[in-house]
């Protein structure tokens, strides 16, 4: 898992290597004893949408079929971030989110973008991948995702 993003009734965002994912679980979800896991490759979706209001707002992923749209709150209908199957409802406050997003939407481009031969990347290019990627494992050890050993070994790991 490299992006978590958390909705408030047990949501996810989660976005890993190659795909997004977006997990929903219980009644809020439209599953009352069950859950609801969507996911997609990031060369299928287009875009990811963060609206935001005065208490909450939404995580919305854009893909085929499944456009981002005005979401609200008030569960109405199709709008509705707790049931659609590409959204997930966020609330205050949203900095969590907008990074989460960010990730997201680069991951998305990357994947759109042609690919280059990996013997020309630079050395200072691999120290920044190798940075966004503590500062990744930061955020998931400070959502409680990752326990401290656990963000030990993978900076370990990365740092070689």
């Amino acid at each position: 898992m490299e992006v978590v993003i958390l909705g408030p009734s047990n949501q996810a965002v989660i976005g890993t290597n190659r795909r997004a994912f977006i997990f929903k679980k219980g009644f809020m979800a439209g599953a009352s004893f069950g859950a609801e896991l969507t996911s997609w490759d990031y060369r299928n979706l287009v875009g990811v949408q963060l609206h935001t209001g005065m208490m909450s707002g939404a995580v919305i992923l854009q893909g085929p079929g499944q456009s981002g749209s005005k979401t609200s709150t008030w569960r109405n209908k199709d709008d509705d971030p707790y049931k659609a199957p590409n959204a997930i409802p966020v609330t205050r406050p949203f900095d969590k989110a907008q990074t989460g997003v960010a990730s997201l939407r680069q991951r998305i481009a990357d994947a759109h973008a042609p690919s280059q031969p990996t013997q020309q990347t630079s050395p200072g290019i691999a120290t920044n991948l190798i940075a966004d990627e503590l500062m990744k494992l930061a955020q998931l050890r400070d959502a409680g995702v990752l326990t401290e050993e656990e963000f030990a070994q993978q900076k370990l790991r990365l740092l070689g």
